[in-house]
């Protein structure tokens, strides 16, 4: 992935929103006149338009139009309202110290009752069905969606001699954010023109991409899918929010009370209909929530607009301050539908107001039109195998004139500006020197224009059967083929002294659905029974975080694999395996009869499906990269043993399956869970049973055993499970002192079972197998248990946890075995 479509990727995937510059843009504070107080609950409106807001609890307003409108009012009940001009498309600062009236009011009786807004919103989730698209049989529409990603926070050093000769042509394009008040500096920006299908039944979603453009970042087809509507959805009839991998309680969720209070603070006249102005704010902050206020229609009971943000002290990372705006309009037909989405956020490495770090700021905005309810889903739409599908021919070849006829507004020069400003800073040299480095660090590889070096972090490490090892790998890039790609590296181990390679060749016959093939091969080193942990390869992480728990084994592998997606979310794939694993002093391979065997050989057929339901997928030229679904992700798998083609291979029969799942338990957090199972028929020698996975290092890895040793167990029948439920702060959150840390608590419980046939048990002599066991090894017919618990948001990277081993605790062939493992990990989560 390169480090442009790493930019993307942040904007798209963690659903940041459209940009909004040359908008008239208004912020500023709304206090008592005669105590300096702040004043909540004030209303601040765009004069002779709907746009408008109540200040929050410090006071604070921040408005934004493309209206032409050029003056503000403010009024609050027991204060004289006041009136502003502003200068029409840019930013003010504007506050106000508003004069208390007193009234004569001879006597005021209060009397208790339900807070009026409950009536309103009970009957708003009554109405759901009625109200919320989604809940529609069909609709479509097109779309406008616009993004931008700024620089914010820049220090006046930032202008410095070199920078002002080598980028001084971009600082006249700085402005100033509504969201901070801070000034910013465009540094991506994106447009996307697409049409829009939803059917209750069958259930789906479609998306086509007519036409997509961005800057800063390359233009592709797999960029062009993040650049529509479909991610990052804000829908406020959903119980849950879901941005950036958080879920923030709805205003308008059925059990909304549990979150919020509520305050029906107003009714207005609203393009002739009466609409019910409902205040709402956070009971607490342990929870993700929101501030702000809903307008809901009071014929329809509908939600006519909202606009919210996150409040200061939510245990939500990176994410200093978020606003979400949304606007809905009654369609001819009489059902309501989006009219405007807009989302935005600013990201730091510190929450802190005060931080003078540079920060980003992300919008998206989507406009919609063309709006057709209950109207039949075109057969074409119906036959798309993806969620995301890009229009025939190159979306991004769409020329000024049709820019201009799909906007729902004019550009200003400054915004027209901005696409030159941006792909003229990638032709800096200065720029190219830094994009080298970020890029090198993200991806792994120092990308030349025709080969990649690296893995870097391959370069140098060291283990006990190799010693001191050095390798040196590449792989060719996008300018040389973006249909094949060859990569090789070859490695050298000072103790053993011995070479090592390997190398591949990948064929890419479809992106939009995959379509690849790939051979490879290598001669090396490998951890047999280490899962898909990266860090039991031969890295430098590997072996700094060792536990000194590495039994090696040289192979000789031959692979051949083609992955064919059905259609999105159904995946197969076909390989063949030839391969030999040697025996060393680590790993011995004796025979019954006690004579050493020099090495093992297999050969194998395999054949895999993956069922991804709604799965969200990036793909690149020649890799994917799937950001998740809400859906729990199967996989099954067959291998078959083939005697013959290798001498001394085993004829066997292998049955794999497994289901992973994540789901959402708010308000307590949410779990993963994860449970793989199989079978094997036949006689094999003991590195081909299934290995269970050990964790040689420090490092946390949440699908492997973290007291448990490579080699210790082994099955021919097997199912295990890992289980981790995060609390998200919920008890850390409450506690004095601690809540400050914003750490949160995690729960740990992972277990396996498994049996070993009699031709299989290289533990007992005579039993039939083909090899004796390593001592240590055994069956797992007792079930293996480990639990713990771990604390993680540590300084907003770290995780630490401590796990303790629960069964299988007794000495192993004169052996102590691991009952407290202390791991660390490192995570990047909002």
């Amino acid at each position: 992935m390169t480090c442009r479509r790493i930019i993307l990727l942040a904007a798209a995937a963690l659903w940041t929103a459209g940009a909004v510059a040359q908008s008239t843009r208004v912020r500023g504070r709304v206090t008592d006149a005669s105590t300096g107080l702040p004043l909540q609950f004030a209303s601040v409106v765009f004069s002779g338009t709907t746009v408008g807001i109540t200040t929050d609890e410090q006071g604070i307003y921040a408005l934004e139009t493309r209206d032409t409108t050029a003056r503000i009012e403010v009024s609050i009940v027991g204060y004289a309202p006041q009136s502003r001009r502003v200068e029409r498309g840019t930013f003010s600062q504007v506050d106000f110290a508003l004069d208390p009236v007193r009234f004569d009011i001879g006597q005021v009786v209060i009397t208790p009752g339900d807070n009026p807004a409950h009536p309103i919103l009970e009957e708003v989730v009554r109405r759901r069905p009625q109200n919320d698209p989604e809940h529609y049989d069909t609709y479509s529409c097109s779309t406008y969606t616009k993004m931008e990603l700024d620089l914010t926070n820049l220090r006046p050093s930032f202008r410095s001699k070199r920078l002002q000769r080598n980028f001084g042509f971009i600082f006249s394009y700085m402005d100033t954010s509504a969201l901070t008040g801070a000034a910013y500096l465009p540094a991506m920006i994106s447009e996307s023109s697409a049409e829009l299908y939803h059917s209750r039944s069958p259930q789906f979603t479609r998306e086509v991409i007519r036409a997509s453009r961005i800057s800063g970042v390359e233009n592709s087809e797999a960029v062009a899918q993040f650049t529509g509507g479909m991610h990052g959805d804000v829908n406020f009839y959903d119980n849950f929010i879901d941005l950036f991998d958080v879920r923030f309680a709805s205003p308008l969720a059925s059990g909304g009370r549990t979150y919020y209070d509520y305050f029906l603070v107003d009714s207005l006249d609203v393009k002739g209909r009466k609409t019910y102005k409902i205040r709402f704010h956070p009971k607490r902050l342990t929870t993700p929530v929101l501030d702000g206020e809903i307008h809901i229609d009071s014929a329809t009971y509908a939600l006519q607009s909202a606009s919210v943000r996150m409040p200061r002290g939510v245990n939500v990372n990176w994410i200093r301050h978020l606003r979400i705006d949304n606007e809905n309009r009654l369609t001819e037909n009489g059902r309501w539908f989006r009219l405007r989405d807009r989302v935005s956020a600013e990201f730091s490495l510190t929450t802190a107001d005060s931080s003078k770090l540079v920060s980003f700021i992300g919008t998206r905005e989507i406009a919609y039109s063309d709006v057709r309810i209950d109207e039949p889903i075109p057969d074409e739409v119906l036959r798309m195998d993806n969620r995301v599908q890009i229009a025939g021919g190159n979306p991004n070849r769409r020329d000024e004139a049709y820019w201009e006829a799909v906007r729902p507004y004019t550009l200003s020069e400054r915004e027209r500006g901005i696409y030159a400003m941006v792909d003229s800073v990638q032709r800096v040299p200065l720029y190219r020197n830094i994009y080298t480095l970020v890029n090198t660090i993200l991806v792994g590889h120092w990308n030349t224009k025709y080969i990649g070096i690296g893995p870097y972090y391959k370069i140098a490490s060291f283990n006990k059967l190799e010693g001191f090892r050095m390798q040196l790998g590449g792989r060719t890039t996008t300018e040389v083929s973006r249909r094949v790609r060859l990569s090789g590296y070859a490695a050298y181990g000072t103790r053993d002294g011995r070479f090592k390679g390997g190398g591949s060749i990948e064929a890419v016959f479809g992106r939009t659905l995959t379509r690849k093939l790939t051979l490879s091969g290598r001669h090396d080193v490998l951890q047999l029974g280490a899962g898909d942990n990266a860090l039991t390869e031969s890295n430098i992480l590997s072996s700094i975080l060792s536990r000194g728990d590495q039994r090696l084994s040289m192979v000789n592998r031959g692979e051949a694999d083609y992955e064919h997606e059905w259609r999105h979310g159904v995946t197969a794939r076909l390989g063949a395996r030839l391969q030999r694993v040697y025996s060393n002093r680590y790993v011995p391979m004796i025979r019954p009869d006690g004579t050493p065997a020099n090495s093992i050989s297999d050969a194998a057929l395999r054949a895999e499906l993956r069922f991804a339901k709604d799965e969200t997928v990036y793909r690149m030229p020649f890799d994917k990269q799937s950001l998740g679904s809400k859906y729990p992700v199967v996989t099954l798998s067959a291998a078959i043993g083939i005697p013959g083609l290798l001498p001394g291979a085993s004829e066997y029969y292998r049955f794999e399956g497994g289901i992973r799942y994540r789901p959402e338990l708010p308000p307590i957090g949410y779990s993963t869970i994860t449970v793989r199972g199989g079978h094997i028929v036949g006689t094999v020698p003991y590195p081909l049973l299934k290995l269970h996975e050990g964790n040689g290092t420090y490092f946390y890895d949440p699908y492997a055993f973290s007291c448990m040793d490579y080699y210790e167990f082994a099955s021919d029948s097997w199912v295990a499970w890992f289980y981790e439920h995060h609390f998200n702060g919920l008890l850390l959150g409450r506690l004095p002192l601690i809540k400050k840390l914003r750490w949160r608590e995690v729960l740990v419980f992972k277990g396996v079972w498994g049996t070993l046939s009699h031709r299989n048990d290289g533990s007992r002599p005579g039993s039939g197998a083909p090899l004796l066991f390593p001592a240590g090894m055994s069956s797992v017919s007792t079930p293996y248990l480990e639990a713990g618990f771990g604390v993680e948001n540590i300084f907003r990277l770290l995780r630490i946890d401590c796990i303790w081993r629960l069964t299988h605790r007794e000495p192993v062939a004169g052996e102590e075995v691991q009952r407290f493992a202390v791991n660390l990990g490192v995570q990047l989560k909002f």
